[in-house]
């Protein structure tokens, strides 16, 4: 799970890199990789995504681990409210800033048929990656919840281990 978490980590950080590399092309129309600004938009906007759902399922596992853990006697059940309260925090935020930033490639298309101003595209990607930074944040405090709820409950089995030798 560790192991997963920085991963995580280092997807989240490719992706702002990634998202922003990608924005300064839109507005300075360079090329990157040999890639024009919808080639290198295409490739941000899958591993972007790739990262949202890795983080969504790291959530989702470590969730389901820690209520096996607490059902087992690992802890409060009280430690289970506060992981459902992260992911209440953290999930609708992290879904609606992949559908922005689906938006806003969709619309990218849409300025290159001129069916969209390119200013309106350009708008939207500005406050989707904002929102992402803000995402990144909601997860940073997420990540680190999580694994104050695993040391609570390690140290709760160790005792139990230890009064279960002695």
């Amino acid at each position: 799970m560790w192991g997963l978490m920085i991963f995580s980590y280092l997807c989240i950080a490719i992706s702002i890199f990634l998202l922003a590399l990608t924005g300064l092309q839109g507005y300075f129309q360079f090329q990157l990789i040999q890639a024009n600004h919808p080639q290198f938009a295409l490739f941000t906007a899958i591993f972007y995504m790739f990262t949202e759902t890795l983080v969504m399922f790291y959530f989702i596992g470590s969730g389901t681990a820690i209520k096996k853990s607490i059902k087992m006697g690992g802890g409060e059940p009280s430690l289970y409210e506060k992981v459902k309260k992260t992911k209440m925090i953290l999930f609708p935020h992290l879904t609606m800033n992949m559908v922005f930033i689906g938006v806003v490639f969709i619309l990218g298309g849409a300025v290159q048929t001129g069916s969209v101003a390119g200013w309106i595209h350009g708008l939207l990607f500005d406050l989707a990656f904002i929102h992402f930074l803000y995402v990144t944040i909601l997860q940073h405090r997420g990540f680190k919840e999580n694994v104050e709820i695993i040391g609570e409950i390690a140290i709760v089995e160790e005792a139990a281990a230890n009064n279960s030798t002695a």
